[in-house]
């Protein structure tokens, strides 16, 4: 969500949106923001002092560390230039107090969310306010679209490559950076049979219609948390999620700061008037357990409650209950008063998660008559296999007995579903605690630590945690955000999980979560408490990289992937090809569109052409004999496969569109050098029947349009010579021009005013750069050091050929330079195959690629040589990478073996 919170931009859509609306519209009728909120909102936050509460938000320690995060601390610098857009001086401030501002969070895609952010204005001017914005907004960078009769504004924002649509709907000002949510304002204003979030938890508005001593209210239930998590978790995990979703538990949080720790509390409400009772009429409070809560806890649950029948009365529907057991469970425990001997003091441990080993799970229970229970679970136990006593598996460590439970979800069965993850259950005993854990090593773990002081209560850097935890509180719940992270990664969606940990050291400076449930007469407290920890830390770009989406075919793959646009939505769709030669269409959610054999493999790039002229693309790439045009649905266009003259092999294919009147060309180069142009009927041109060269080429033959001069064909060949040629094949050189021995790489256009500025620039095999004008004048060469004989020299250009870099690659080492020939980073890289690629988006926005093609490894850099993947993506095959800007982050795509796969990376 990192990326999405530039709240302070809500500010600038108040101004934008008032003023623009002001001229136009006039407030007919005062509504409540909160009206326009969909009831499927996460949580919904109301303030009339929104710059105050920024002000407090900014100014607590943590905001340094979180502002690491580049979009985080844009918003910050862009409260700086509202602030003056304003005329400074506290304007801002004065105009927004007192105004109802709401800020509601909103599912709008699969494990996507966006903010609706409303201001409702009370009937009062704000003439010079909105001069004072008028003045300086430029009218130029506002776009306006109708839906359903309302105007629509939507401001685009260059520099950040987000576009922020807002409206006025009666007296409320609407702004998202998804347009969805103000289509579905505009929807709530104008029906009365849509149930807003107000109507679905009216108890929140009767309760507290406002906030009282804190700086603003959060308003949320149990189903819209509940949609929130499951944006973020695996479907698989999902099971306790499912359970809290149906409770339909409300709550009205008011928000507060406090040193290192920000605090929400209220009160909840139970929609189906199924109220949790955490009632405690203990004298002193309960039991912490804080000596044995070990520190190896990621996440804490505590009971601390009158009777444990008050936890049976939870339900939890996900739950699948063995009647059986349930009846066995019913006869030598429940019945023989082994609950009634608990004092209702229980804690739960869920320890953090090692790689390649099971979660360790403890429930500890504070118990009357020690041994007497013992004896019940050892009876239940011998119940079970029908008093066979070999069954009985006991052992001991450091003096405590262990036996063991063979039983399915035991303590779940015990207390009604709480409790889940034991697939058997290991009991032992400490002191006068009743002890549960879910395999020998965890009982050993929970002993261990007790042993080592390794607990909260002993460890002086632990015990901050136990401030979290309240002796009157009925229930506690902690989460040590730290020791929680390796669960979190494993449980998070592909997306999500990258996003963690590219901003893992940042995040898990918020190290403690406490949540408080406590009975206040009839009602029921809640507070709930984030604290942070300051310690230093240490950057890291590395992120492990998880698959987003991946799909398999029969054979393995030698061709791809490659990225088409859709020209129904503009989203992706993909080709590749198996070594059976067939390629495979499909789309970004995996559905295979269409196959296709061919009579060889794909030599080519993939292009896009539009055929018929009516705004439908097709796919067009050539085989060594033929080019081969398809529509999207695999069906091929008329003439097609365009076979090739016999003896004519294509080597290379380039799509030629001289005034982008969709009347192609076709520029082949064969593979001893020929040239060929062919209509896109598969007429050869005259002059290219063929256009004969000395030898193979470098690199695709491609056409070049510069400003006020002209069209030129241009063609360079392996042993060194360039081509410039005009549209009929005629050399405008006298001859080809000689650049050196020999080239074995690309060139990149160095474009400017006239044919004589404009230059072309590759470096030869022996490491020699090299521009020449299209006037086959060489302006430039510069001897580079060349190692080693066997020393290999790329010129590797960006995606769209603008940008490029120098690649030197030895046999143990890579360096890589800047067009000012400066090294940026060199590699060691023992690896006599090597392939590099480089994306571009912007100066702070590049990846270097470097393929091992022996190992089957790739690795993606930046331009300081930091390694962004941890762990390398599988593949021998050149990658394909998408920037969006809206969402802030890298698609990476790429084939291995038989598998297609596709990577997520946030910025």
């Amino acid at each position: 969500m990192l990326k999405r919170l530039l709240v302070i931009l809500l500010v600038a859509i108040i101004g934008l949106a008032a003023y623009l609306f002001y001229s136009s519209k006039v407030f007919t009728e005062e509504i409540d923001a909160v009206d326009l909120v969909s009831d499927q909102a996460v949580f919904v936050f109301e303030t009339e002092e929104p710059v105050q509460v920024w002000n407090q938000l900014v100014s607590q320690r943590i905001w340094k560390r979180l502002s690491d995060v580049p979009s985080l601390k844009s918003v910050e610098n862009q409260l700086v230039v509202l602030d003056s857009l304003t005329g400074k001086g506290g304007k801002l401030e004065s105009t927004l107090k007192g105004n109802q501002f709401v800020v509601s969070l909103h599912p709008t895609a699969k494990s996507e969310f966006d903010f609706l952010f409303l201001v409702a204005f009370k009937e009062k001017q704000q003439d010079q306010f909105i001069a004072s914005i008028r003045e300086k907004v430029r009218p130029e960078s506002i776009n306006n679209r109708l839906y359903s009769g309302e105007t629509i504004f939507e401001y685009k924002d260059e520099e950040n490559q987000t576009t922020l649509s807002f409206a006025l709907l009666e007296n409320v000002v609407a702004a998202s950076y998804n347009s969805f949510l103000i289509e579905e304002a505009i929807r709530y204003v104008q029906s009365e049979k849509l149930n807003s979030f107000k109507d679905t938890y009216s108890e929140l508005y009767k309760a507290q219609s406002a906030y009282k001593d804190g700086y603003g209210i959060f308003r949320m239930g149990s189903k819209g948390v509940a949609t929130f998590i499951k944006g973020i978790v695996k479907e698989e995990h999902l099971g306790l999620i499912n359970n809290f979703s149906q409770h339909q538990i409300a709550a009205n949080l008011e928000l507060k700061f406090a040193e290192n720790k920000v605090f929400l509390d209220g009160f909840t409400f139970y929609q189906d008037g199924k109220k949790m009772d955490f009632s405690n009429e203990k004298r002193g409070g309960g039991s912490l357990f804080s000596n044995y809560i070990s520190n190896r806890t990621s996440i804490y649950y505590q009971y601390n409650i009158n009777e444990t029948s008050q936890i049976q009365d939870i339900p939890n529907y996900a739950f699948e209950r063995k009647n059986t057991l349930l009846g066995e469970v019913e006869k030598y425990l429940v019945n023989k008063g082994f609950l009634d001997r608990l004092t209702g003091e229980i804690g739960f441990m869920i320890l953090e998660e090692l790689p390649n080993m099971d979660t360790d799970k403890v429930v500890i229970l504070k118990t009357a008559e020690l041994e007497e229970q013992l004896d019940l679970l050892k009876s239940f136990s011998l119940s079970l296999s029908q008093g066979d006593t070999s069954q009985l598996i006991s052992n001991y460590y450091k003096e405590n007995e262990v036996f063991m439970i063979n039983q399915d979800e035991f303590p779940a069965h015990l207390f009604n579903g709480q409790f889940l993850g034991f697939n058997r259950t290991y009991v032992s005993s400490y002191e006068d605690m009743l002890v549960f854990a879910n395999n020998m090593k965890a009982v050993k773990v929970f002993l261990d630590d007790i042993y080592n002081d390794n607990t909260w209560g002993r460890s002086i850097n632990q015990r901050r945690f136990l401030e979290g935890v309240s002796k009157n509180a009925g229930f506690n719940f902690i989460m040590n955000i730290p020791r929680f992270w390796n669960t979190l990664l494993k449980v998070s969606t592909p997306d999500w999980q990258a996003l963690l940990q590219k901003y893992a050291p940042q995040l898990k400076s918020i190290d403690l979560v406490a949540l408080q449930l406590s009975e206040l007469g009839d009602e029921q407290y809640v507070n709930l408490e984030l604290g942070y920890n300051l310690a230093p830390i240490k950057t890291v770009q590395d992120i492990l990289l998880a698959e987003s989406m991946e799909l398999e075919f029969e054979q393995e793959l030698v061709y791809g992937p490659k990225a088409i646009e859709n020209f129904n939505d503009r989203s992706t769709d993909f080709l590749v090809q198996d070594k059976s030669n067939t390629i495979h269409f499909f789309n970004d959610e995996g559905e295979r569109i269409f196959n296709k054999r061919l009579n060889g493999r794909v030599v080519s790039d993939i292009f896009q052409i539009d055929y018929y002229k009516n705004g439908k693309l097709q796919v067009l790439f050539a085989t060594e004999s033929a080019i081969y045009a398809y529509d999207r649905l695999g069906d091929p266009l008329p003439g097609y496969p365009m076979y090739m003259p016999d003896g004519v092999t294509i080597a290379q294919l380039n799509l030629v569109d001289y005034n982008n009147t969709r009347d192609y060309r076709y520029f082949v180069g064969a593979t001893a050098g020929e040239l060929y142009i062919f209509d896109k009927k598969g007429n050869n041109l005259e002059g290219w029947t063929p256009r004969e060269t000395s030898g193979r080429l470098a690199s695709a033959p491609a056409h070049h349009r510069l400003s006020g001069i002209g069209d030129y064909m241009v063609a360079l060949n392996a042993n060194g010579e360039l081509y410039i040629m005009n549209r009929r094949g005629e050399l405008q050189t006298g001859g080809p021009v000689n650049l050196g021995e020999g080239v074995s790489t690309d060139y990149v256009l160095l474009q400017r005013g006239d044919h004589s500025d404009t230059q072309m620039e590759t470096i030869t095999a022996e490491g020699e750069v090299v521009r020449v004008n299209f006037r086959g004048e060489v302006t430039f060469r510069n001897q580079l050091l060349r190692p080693e004989t066997n020393t290999a020299f790329n010129l590797v250009k960006d995606q769209s050929g603008d940008q490029y870099l120098f690649v030197i690659h030895e046999f143990n080492k890579v360096t890589v330079m800047n067009t000012e020939l400066e090294v940026l980073f060199e590699k060691n890289m023992a690896s006599e195959e090597l392939e590099f690629q480089f994306y571009s988006f912007g100066s702070d926005k590049n990846i270097f690629v470097i393929i091992d093609k022996i190992q089957e490894f790739i690795y993606l850099y930046n331009l300081e040589g930091e390694l962004l993947n941890t762990r390398p993506i599988n593949g021998s095959h050149k990658i394909e990478v998408k920037y969006s800007g809206s969402k802030n982050e890298y698609s990476i795509y790429a084939i291995h073996q038989n598998r297609f796969a596709s990577y997520k990376m946030p910025l």
